[in-house]
This record gives C-alpha cells, structure tokens and sequence, in this order.
C-alpha cells in the first residue's frame, strides 16, 4: 500500500510537470450546447480534449494533434474514427467543424468559459477538474423511493443524467437533523455523479453506467449516522476496480468522522487532514496497523499461509496500514487493502465494540456501543 501512494503521487506530479496548457470552452456545435477541455502537453504536439453536451453530460474523450493554432480531434475506438473536430484557434475563440462516420459536417464555435458564471460548493479534486462546476449547474436530482431504517425514514433521490442514486434524511427526523445533514448527504451525492458523468474511455461512448454503486445504511442513534457506499468501476483502464467508503455523520454538527478520530492506538494519532502525510504515515504503520492486527486477530486467530501461491496473509500488518472500514451496529468492520493483483483477499473483519472501547479516541464524544 506505500508503494502504492508513493507512485500515485510520483504519477500525478509528471503529469502536473508535462502539462503546458489547458483551455476550456464552451459554445454550440450547430444547435448543441456543448463544454470542452483541451489539453497541450510540452513533450510534442499530441493533445487531447474531452467534451460532452448540456443535454448528456457524460464525458467524450478525443485523442488528437496540433500545428499551431490548428487542432485535429477525433473519437477512434477499435481503429474506426466515428467523429472528428477540425479547430482553428483565433485569441479566446475556436471555430471550425464536426465530422460523423459519415462525413456529415456541422459547424463548431467555442470560446473561453467565464466561471463565474458556474458556481459551486465543490471542493478537492472535484473542484480542480473545473468542467465540473458546469456539470454542477445542470444536474437535476428526483426522489424516486423511500426506505426506513430503525424506524426512520429515508428518501432516495436518482440523477437524470446518468446511473447514480443517493439518500437524504427523511420526515421524521427533526428540522435541524435535516438541515444540517441534508446538504452534507446532497454534496456526497453529487460527487458521486460526477463520477459517475466523467468516467468514459478513449474506447466507447459513455452510458452513465460505468461505475456501479450500492449504498448501505449501518448504525443510526441519537446522534451518529453510520452508512457504506461500495463502488465497482469500469472506466476504460486496463482493469476494472472496486472499493468502499465508510462513513460515520454527527447528526448535531455535521462531521464526518475518520477512523483516526474514532479509535486511537497511540497519543501520536492523526488524520490526514489534521497533520503532514509523513506523520499520519508514520503513526498508520508504527502505531495503527501492528495494533489493529493485534486486535482483530485476538477475534480472528489469523495463521500465516502454508501455501507460497497464497497472498492472503492476513497476518502481514503492511495489508491494514489503510485499510476500508465501515461503522455497523455491531462494531466496526475493517477490510484489508491488497495490491490489484490479490483484491480477491480483501474482506470485512469485524470487531466488536467491546474490544475497541479501550482505544477509543479521548476527543470522539460518544461511547462506542
């Protein structure tokens, strides 16, 4: 897993270096309304862009080239080009036309987007990939079902662009609850069809289905609000993936608490947020991990593989550094993280709260039961 975030890092910093220029754009092709990125990397002369229409907002992507102010973009899954944009670049502006397979041409104008004009609560990646504040405009959320959990409502809301669903806090909780946690649940569902909007590939046209998802409610008391919400993803890279994401709400304020504000295995705990990543490195693999085995395998009784061909080595502290976690009724669940490989290994562990009640962190409010 350090090696992991090492690369990530060490491949998001070339690509940062390699980037030269970046336009984005907004305009007609004949009647459409569509948004543009295009992208000019200082290695050669291949660009690329990515463009979707008002009415879809599901990403399109485009390999192409450049000379001088004229670009050359063409969508080209299996070797058969099935649409192409011929550009030429006057100061803000982008004109010229489209191409279908069939060599049907419309014209194209584009010209440089004035943000402000697409304001958003975004934050994190969400806001640096900045055609997602225009997607953000058009979204169009509709309750579609109601489910109740300890006697509670919830209402699910879908996207009318794409595959993504989402809850909020139904009517009997109080204002407050809702008033709080209602925006919270909405920016959470937002990110999700953004997601689920951008992720496409140079190999076939986006249906708004590529990212599966499954939303799971888990604890609910007075105070905290626990839930899961489980991807698998095809998104046009050599492999497809998949992961969860836990979260625990405070229904009074609104935080969403990280497992390091949960559970404390030593006074030098810290989240991400909170510190450098060395230190909240250093604590995960000195203090969070070996602790966290320790605990689970007094539940487990993990042993070591007999068989070398068997990577599940549940007893390899390294696999619970960062590991998924998800807040239940019972206790908290932990899922080792594999490198892609062995992602076969990867399932819940749970520890009940009774053997946790000891680490809990002095600064979480609550009791853990």
């Amino acid at each position: 897993m350090k090696k992991l975030i090492v690369l990530f890092f060490v491949f998001h910093s070339i690509i940062a270096i390699c980037q030269d220029r970046t336009y984005y754009l907004e305009g007609t092709l004949a009647k459409s309304k569509i948004y543009m990125k295009i992208e000019i990397f200082n290695s050669d002369e291949n660009v690329n862009a990515t463009y979707f229409y008002q009415n879809s907002l599901k990403d399109i992507k485009l390999d192409g080239k450049m000379n001088k102010n004229s670009f050359t973009f063409f969508f080209k899954p299996n070797d058969a080009i099935l649409e192409k944009f011929y550009l030429n670049k006057s100061g803000n502006k982008f004109e010229g036309s489209w191409y279908n397979e069939a060599g049907k041409q419309l014209p194209v104008q584009l010209q440089v987007i004035d943000f402000s004009n697409y304001k958003s609560n975004l934050d994190g990646r969400y806001a640096d990939e900045k055609l997602n504040l225009v997607k953000c405009k058009f979204l169009e959320f509709k309750k579609h079902k109601t489910t109740s959990y300890k006697n509670k409502e919830f209402v699910w809301y879908s996207e009318k662009h794409c595959d993504s669903d989402f809850f909020r806090l139904g009517s009997n909780f109080s204002d407050k609850n809702k008033a709080v946690i209602n925006p919270i649940l909405e920016k959470i569902h937002i990110e999700n069809t953004l997601d689920q909007l951008n992720c496409t590939s140079n190999f076939e046209y986006s249906e708004g289905k590529g990212i599966e998802g499954n939303s799971t409610i888990n604890f609910l008391n007075q105070n905290l609000l626990g839930f899961q919400i489980l991807h698998s993803w095809d998104c046009g890279g050599a492999h497809p993936d998949f992961g969860s994401s836990g979260y625990l709400i405070d229904l009074n304020n609104g935080k969403n608490y990280e497992i390091d504000d949960i559970i404390a295995f030593d006074k030098s705990v810290t989240t991400e947020k909170q510190s450098d990543f060395d230190h909240f490195m250093k604590y995960r693999n000195s203090y969070f991990a070996p602790r966290l085995l320790a605990v689970i395998n007094s539940v487990e009784h993990f042993t070591k593989p007999k068989d070398a061909d068997d990577s599940c080595d549940y007893t390899n502290d390294e696999y619970w550094d960062y590991p998924s976690w998800n807040f239940t009724e019972k206790g908290i669940e932990f899922t080792p993280i594999f490198a892609r490989v062995d992602r076969s290994c990867e399932e819940p562990f749970l520890v009940p709260f009774e053997k946790l009640k000891k680490y809990k962190n002095p600064k979480f409010p609550y009791n853990l039961e």
